[in-house]
């Protein structure tokens, strides 16, 4: 393996993972490296951290004139052309490329397939290694509804492909054509003629070449989720799960952890993200400030911020005793708490906020 160092955000949507692969690129950027975030954000969010209108499948450099010897690069990966590339890849004969490229379901279908972003994500992450382009790379992996789907992505989009029932479902169509449907059973029959009343005969052929065709590629894409496998097990790469403190993300981070543990992955750090910080006060503290307030504000004034931080303290204890229970499972170095701030990251400046908060990275 080279030294390339690889950082894989995970965690279930909505959880922050783009922003803060963002905020960790821009902090190892500013440390001198030369960085390259990878997201998967269909919501253009890593854009609008970086303060920049879009991102393409081709790496942009972002203008960071603090970082004297590092750069920093993003790119939003485009599913369609990465999926085209494997075809081309692994096609064993011209005609086949042609023919799965043609496909009209191929055509609609690329980016629906099970597994498919994480799938391609993990190969344009393979490529980006490959090209030994860049010293760090953060990839931002697709919105889950859970973590763990990220790792088996490769098995399961494979897995679709070579399924036999789909098979077995799918053949007659090619061999016998429509007269086929009188060799069937009668549930199959059923399956069929339903798919011939909502698209038409033509789409069922296109499905059956679609997964037949494939069949010649399952090969290379099989050993290309092995390379990337080996790859993902190497001590270069870490993986970061980021959850909030909702108990069911907590949950889900931990059964990621023991997921990694099992399949010998390295988890670098738990990120909690959105979480309340602040000192616990006592009542002759709270008169004390509000004396020092009286000097800048009215008294109502003064009342109404003390009565809002009260509104708060609770959950600054649930979200401070959360923290340092996963800092007692986890140790102290793997455990980082970025706080929830008063708005979104819309900026360099704003991430610059976020990225002082990743300690131990």
């Amino acid at each position: 393996m080279s030294n390339t160092r690889i950082f894989l955000v995970c965690g279930s949507g909505g959880v922050g993972k783009t922003t803060l692969s963002a905020a960790m690129g821009l902090k190892f950027a500013l440390k001198g490296y030369k960085t390259i975030v990878l997201t998967i954000d269909p919501a253009r969010r890593l854009a609008g951290s970086l303060g920049i209108e879009g991102l393409t499948d081709t790496p942009t450099l972002i203008d960071l004139p603090e970082a004297k010897d590092g750069e920093m690069w993003a790119m939003m990966l485009d599913t369609k052309r990465t999926f085209d590339r494997l075809v081309e890849k692994y096609s064993p004969t011209p005609e086949i490329k042609e023919r799965i490229f043609n496909n009209m379901v191929y055509k609609h279908m690329s980016q629906m397939l099970a597994g498919t972003q994480e799938y391609m994500a993990m190969e344009r992450l393979y490529e980006i290694h490959q090209s030994r382009d860049y010293e760090i790379i953060v990839l931002d992996t697709p919105p889950m509804q859970n973590a763990l789907d990220f790792l088996t992505a490769p098995q399961r989009m494979t897995g679709l492909i070579n399924n036999s029932f789909m098979q077995l479902l799918l053949k007659p169509a090619v061999f016998f054509g429509k007269s086929g449907y009188k060799f069937l059973e009668r549930g199959a029959r059923q399956i069929f003629k339903l798919f011939d009343k909502i698209a038409g005969f033509q789409f069922l052929e296109d499905l059956s070449d679609m997964f037949i065709s494939f069949k010649e590629l399952l090969g290379g894409f099989q050993a290309r989720a092995q390379d990337v496998k080996t790859l993902m097990a190497d001590p270069s790469c870490s993986f970061i799960s980021v959850c909030t403190t909702n108990e069911n993300s907590i949950s889900e981070a931990l059964m990621f952890r023991n997921q990694l543990e099992r399949d010998r992955y390295q988890l670098e750090k738990i990120i909690v993200n959105r979480v309340y910080k602040g000192e616990q006060y006592s009542e002759a503290e709270f008169e004390a400030f509000k004396k020092g307030f009286n000097e800048m504000m009215t008294g109502e004034e003064a009342d109404y911020v003390i009565e809002n931080y009260r509104k708060y303290m609770p959950l600054i204890e649930k979200d401070t005793g959360i923290i340092n229970e996963l800092k007692r499972l986890m140790g102290e170095y793997n455990v980082t708490a970025v706080p929830l701030f008063l708005s979104d990251v819309h900026d360099i400046r704003g991430l610059q906020k976020v990225s002082d908060e990743l300690i131990h990275l």
